[in-house]
């Protein structure tokens, strides 16, 4: 039987298949294999902040210390995530786009975008500096009110992007999109993965905010990392922060599990 609590599908929707019209009886190809694989990404981003509203004000009124630290470690990588994902399309993702195309400035309504939200996101990372940092005590309703100033909009800006991606299908005759995204995160990934704090600290979040069971499991092969290399993964690296870990909705292996402070 499913738990009646709140989680971490709300209270920010997360973009359907639908969006990018991928279905498991119909798998979409070309750009809108491209919108799918994003929606992907976009859903992690959606799941972290919903675990994060759901959860900052009874941490605060409930936790012990070091939850609190924990928690505020939880959000602070969340947006450690979202940072990343936007720096890897406004340095990588958009331009590439835009030259493979031929059409300057495609992407920009995109990157525009990105700046109506950074102003309270920008707040968030401030505030979580200080709560780490133990300037500051950890507030459930600051958290939750930073987050209701610019999340609706990045979940807006979230959504739509996977509109202007199916839109390049015009394009499909002239670029392989699923070669070209997979050879881009390829040599992305493989760059960071020479990171050892990425592995610790970043890599984890692929997993613990992906739910692989969600709309019957249309994307439950996400991320595609052998089970082996997984293994070895989560036992060198995935669970070095298994305290900050706790606050998602999902565990290692991308499964569903009730939130511990709803």
């Amino acid at each position: 039987m499913a738990s009646s609590k709140p989680w971490v599908d709300g209270p920010f929707k997360l973009v359907p298949p639908s969006a990018s019209g991928d279905t498991k009886e119909k798998p979409v190809e070309g750009a809108r294999k491209l919108a799918a694989e994003m929606s992907i990404a976009h859903n992690c981003l959606l799941r972290g902040a919903n675990a994060i509203y759901l959860q900052c004000v009874n941490v605060a009124a409930n936790g012990t210390p070091k939850d609190k630290v924990d928690f505020a470690n939880f959000a602070h990588q969340w947006t450690e995530m979202v940072q990343d994902h936007h720096n890897l399309e406004e340095n990588n993702v958009f331009p590439q786009i835009n030259d493979l195309t031929q059409v300057p400035n495609l992407m920009d309504e995109n990157v525009e975008e990105h700046r109506l939200f950074h102003e309270g996101f920008d707040a968030l990372v401030a505030y979580l500096d200080k709560v780490k940092a133990a300037e500051e005590e950890l507030s459930g309703d600051k958290v939750r009110s930073i987050l209701d100033e610019f999340m609706p909009t990045l979940q807006v800006h979230l959504t739509n992007e996977i509109g202007t991606l199916v839109r390049l299908e015009v394009y499909n005759d002239k670029v392989d999109w699923v070669k070209w995204f997979n050879e881009l995160l390829s040599k992305t990934t493989t760059e960071c993965m020479k990171d050892v704090g990425y592995r610790q600290r970043m890599l984890p979040l692929a997993f613990l905010f992906h739910d692989k069971t969600y709309q019957d499991g249309i994307w439950g092969n996400f991320p595609p990392v052998p089970w082996l290399v997984k293994v070895v993964l989560k036992w060198m690296y995935l669970n070095k922060h298994a305290d900050w870990w706790r606050f998602a909705g999902c565990d290692l292996d991308s499964a569903r599990r009730d939130l511990p402070f709803v």
